[in-house]
């Protein structure tokens, strides 16, 4: 099992829930809801204090996307400047933007539950599941690489 699905799974297991806005509340991650343009969201460590903007702009099915992948980076990367990193430097930083995607799927897509709406529902294109669970279509084709089926 990867590090991140185990970041996740025990977020989970200790917090009872799998949504964002929850598991930022019991983190103390305030979430500060402002126009951001272009921009969808980002994570910030100012200080020790982390804290999530979201672009007040947003549906709700990118804002539960957006909140994942920011706590995704709280969690993962609570150090990093992802933002200063990508604009100000040449360092590299799909590695942590692939990370929080790879939170987001885990987080918000459980393996059984995946496995239960393909089968009780039919459910069968990587489409049809992303309208069921609300998510971009690469998080579903993430979750179907790193599934097992035994």
């Amino acid at each position: 099992m990867s590090s991140i699905k185990n970041t996740v799974n025990n977020l989970v297991t200790k917090f009872k829930t799998r949504n964002p806005f929850e598991l930022c509340d019991y983190l103390n991650i305030p979430i500060l809801h402002e126009p951001l343009g272009n921009i969808k969201g980002f994570f910030q460590n100012t200080l020790n204090t982390p804290i999530i903007h979201l672009n007040s702009n947003l549906d709700e099915h990118e804002i539960k996307c957006v909140i994942s992948h920011e706590l995704g980076h709280a969690i993962l990367h609570k150090d990093l400047n992802v933002c200063f990193l990508k604009h100000y430097t040449f360092s590299v930083t799909d590695r942590y933007e692939n990370e929080a995607n790879k939170f987001t799927a885990e987080l918000l897509i459980d393996d059984n539950m995946l496995i239960d709406i393909m089968e009780v529902n039919n459910l069968i294109t990587i489409d049809e599941l992303s309208k069921y669970f609300g998510v971009p279509n690469e998080f579903i084709s993430y979750k179907f690489t790193h599934l097992n089926f035994n």
